[in-house]
């Protein structure tokens, strides 16, 4: 009975998978040249049927019924995700169940099956993450020749809206795609300000704040445009190469910071996967508890000073 249970579990997880890979690969197959993060500007999302299979009127409120869902919404679409929040937490609910069933199986009911849970929910957050902040890192390094791509045009007589073209044309992705979605918008109606401010929003970088606040400035109380962001390219430019020779001169200190964190946690999983009898005490006795936390609480504290000395503002 157990194994059937097990069984069903696991067809349940991998069920939820398909659908929501099977629904995002049509939806892509059916409009090859439209961007799909377009259609979720303008509120047409195409993934409308798989959002029938689980609640015919609407989002399921026992997932996307909370606060904490409109920041996890912004960080899908900064990371270029073509998720809903509860598409999200469904992916990580089928990942939590899988690593869970693996636990159970080769574990049985105990720490190590809670452990593999909790890993298999926290793992599609930190992909979140990592896929969000590269894709920032990304936007900020490019965003200097993006301003220079619109000063020169409007040099060459275009409109701040006009310009949005010669960056969608001649940028290359994620900046190109996000000026697209804010030509679009102009396009169906919206101001530029409004369009502009919707893809700060979107993604969430502060050079991209400053540059546009520069613009509306200028569109309320006027000014040379083009000389300024020439200018304010520079200056971030001349920035992102002093924070290059930080990182550079810094590297050793944080690559130090990073082995001395890892290894123990490493030893320690070694030694209790392929020498249990070993390792076994520091689980069982209270006084391997207290020195588990101990050394716990020295890292965190070691990497919180090493940070600080090595950050960047």
């Amino acid at each position: 009975m157990g194994t059937a249970i097990i069984l069903v579990a696991v067809a349940a997880a991998i069920g939820v998978g398909l659908v929501v890979f099977g629904t995002v690969r049509s939806q892509q197959a059916a409009s090859p040249q439209e961007s799909v993060r377009a259609s979720y500007r303008t509120l047409a999302d195409v993934r409308e049927q798989l959002r029938r299979r689980f609640d015919p009127t609407g989002t399921p409120t026992w997932i996307a019924s909370d606060d904490r869902t409109s920041k996890l919404q912004r960080d899908l679409v900064s990371a270029d995700l073509e998720l809903r929040p509860y598409e999200f937490r469904l992916i990580q609910a089928g990942v939590a169940l899988v690593l869970a069933v693996v636990g159970l199986l080769r574990f049985g009911i105990g720490a190590e099956f809670l452990v593999l849970a909790v890993i298999g929910y926290v793992v599609p957050s930190l992909y979140l993450r990592n896929r969000r902040g590269h894709r920032l890192r990304e936007f900020d390094a490019a965003l200097p020749r993006t301003m220079e791509l619109i000063a020169n045009s409007m040099k060459a007589g275009q409109s701040v809206a006009q310009s949005l073209s010669a960056v969608t044309d001649n940028a290359d992705p994620p900046v190109s795609d996000e000026f697209a979605l804010a030509r679009r918008e102009i396009e169906l109606g919206a101001s530029v300000d409004s369009a502009l401010n919707n893809m700060v929003k979107r993604i969430g970088s502060n050079d991209l704040r400053l540059m546009v606040m520069v613009i509306t400035i200028q569109r309320s109380v006027g000014g040379d445009l083009p000389a300024i962001l020439a200018t304010l390219a520079d200056t971030m430019r001349q920035r992102e190469e002093m924070r290059a020779e930080i990182l550079a001169a810094t590297a050793q200190s944080r690559a130090s910071a990073l082995i001395i964190t890892l290894l123990p946690i490493a030893a320690a999983l070694l030694l209790y996967f392929f020498v249990q009898d070993y390792f076994r005490p520091m689980l069982t006795n209270p006084i391997g508890w207290v020195m588990l936390v101990f050394a716990g609480f020295l890292l965190f504290i070691g990497n919180v000073i090493i940070r600080r000395l090595t950050a960047i503002a």
